[in-house]
């Protein structure tokens, strides 16, 4: 229990809030913001920032005095948008009744798992895995089950039987594919024996997929809306942010079964209301006008990719899986054996950010996090910084 959690207990509050962990990354880097000259690499956004043509639109849509409330599942023309979008995407119909539009990708898991757990219930899920998909099931009661991915051939692997196999009994399964940290992505084949073994329990499935677009080959990763039935217990959320480079618009959505919908609708009129309709405008103008960015981005995060692991990899006993999505390597280095206290040294004797791996729930020291969205001059930089540092750890080994 963190020292704010045992004075909040000692002063008599006892909430699910308070048994949550808080955040490792975060808490590092707030104690490293002033450090001067420091390249964060821990938090997961693009370093480009939104384009022009989607802030013209929300100036254009604050400047027409859109500033009011909106329709709790979102204004009708940015549910239509998003229902043609997906539709076009994935080549199966999303008709617009199951598009709830959220506050972030990260209100859109909330929405889901309030409207689906309760007290007691078990979700079961993948890890390595952000922190938050952990957390979100805790502060609705639930109790959450991991499953290990491996490494394999280079590459994060799943094997899909001994998952399913943890997976039984289980209220939900969570996935995240493509994954934050890892970059996993599980193929289509994957998907279809995952989705169907679950219809055949009754298992909700809550798909996290706000890293679609971030491939390294095709145009999106593969769904779980492309081999469902519009009834099935799915929940699929989707962000704005980074796509798009839209982070701080706070802006996403949920594709649900259409009976789930007005209990969306319910639970956001308690929480949220309604996403500005002005950052609405903004996500229209997104989808209908930034496929070259998106692809854009896409080649730029594999050019960073290659980068920073080739660098990575130069040295000895580093493990580093190649992602085949997202924009982060998730990388062990031989000899740690506290990665919050290496994390530390590495921002205090090299300048250098990275998230270290226990924030995961990755299982064994020595794993971090690195966010290669950005600059080569910014990659190439760190490198050269954490470059003495990985060849001591290794020597300790």
């Amino acid at each position: 229990m963190t020292l704010a959690n045992t004075s909040l207990a000692k002063n008599g509050l006892d909430s699910r809030a308070v048994q949550v962990p808080p955040s490792i990354t975060r808490e590092l880097a707030n104690a490293a913001m002033s450090v001067e000259g420091l390249i964060p690499l821990w938090f997961g956004e693009p370093n480009q920032p939104t384009p022009k043509f989607i802030c013209d639109e929300a100036a254009r849509s604050l400047s027409a005095g859109e500033t009011f409330y909106a329709e709790e599942l979102g204004r009708p023309y940015l549910r239509e948008a998003i229902s043609k979008y997906m539709s076009n995407l994935y080549s199966v119909e999303i008709d617009v009744n199951r598009i709830a539009v959220t506050v972030s990708g990260g209100n859109a898991l909330n929405l889901a798992f309030q409207s689906v757990l309760e007290e007691g219930d078990t979700v079961v899920t993948l890890t390595p895995a952000f922190p938050n998909l952990l957390s979100i099931p805790m502060l609705q009661g639930a109790q959450t089950l991991t499953h290990p991915l491996t490494v394999k051939d280079g590459k994060w692997s799943l094997d899909v039987e001994a998952f399913l196999e943890t997976a039984k009994g289980a209220k939900v399964v969570l996935l995240n594919s493509p994954s934050n940290p890892t970059g996993f992505m599980l193929t289509r084949e994957e998907i279809a024996r995952i989705m169907e073994v679950l219809r055949e329990r009754g298992t909700w499935l809550i798909s996290d997929e706000v890293y679609a677009r971030t491939v390294y080959d095709g145009s999106a990763a593969p769904s779980f809306l492309e081999v469902s039935e519009p009834e099935d217990r799915l929940i699929v959320v989707n962000s704005f942010s980074k796509t798009w480079a839209m982070t701080g618009w706070r802006l996403g959505w949920l594709t649900l079964p259409p009976s789930l919908t007005p209990i969306i609708e319910k639970i956001a009129e308690f929480s949220i209301a309604s996403a500005p309709p002005f950052s609405q405008r903004a996500g229209v103008v997104a989808l209908e006008q930034g496929e070259g960015f998106v692809r854009q981005m896409a080649e730029g995060y594999r050019h960073a990719r290659d980068l920073i692991c080739g660098g990575l990899l130069a040295h000895k006993g580093i493990t580093c899986p190649i992602p085949e999505s997202a924009f982060y390597a998730f990388f062990k280095v031989e000899g740690v054996t506290d990665s919050i206290g290496f994390a530390r040294m590495l921002i205090e004797q090299a300048g250098v950010g990275l998230a270290p791996g226990d924030a995961f729930r990755v299982g064994e020291p020595g794993w971090f996090r690195l966010c290669f969205a950005q600059t080569d001059e910014q990659l190439n930089a760190a490198l050269d910084r954490l470059s003495p540092f990985l060849e001591k750890a290794h020597k300790y080994a």
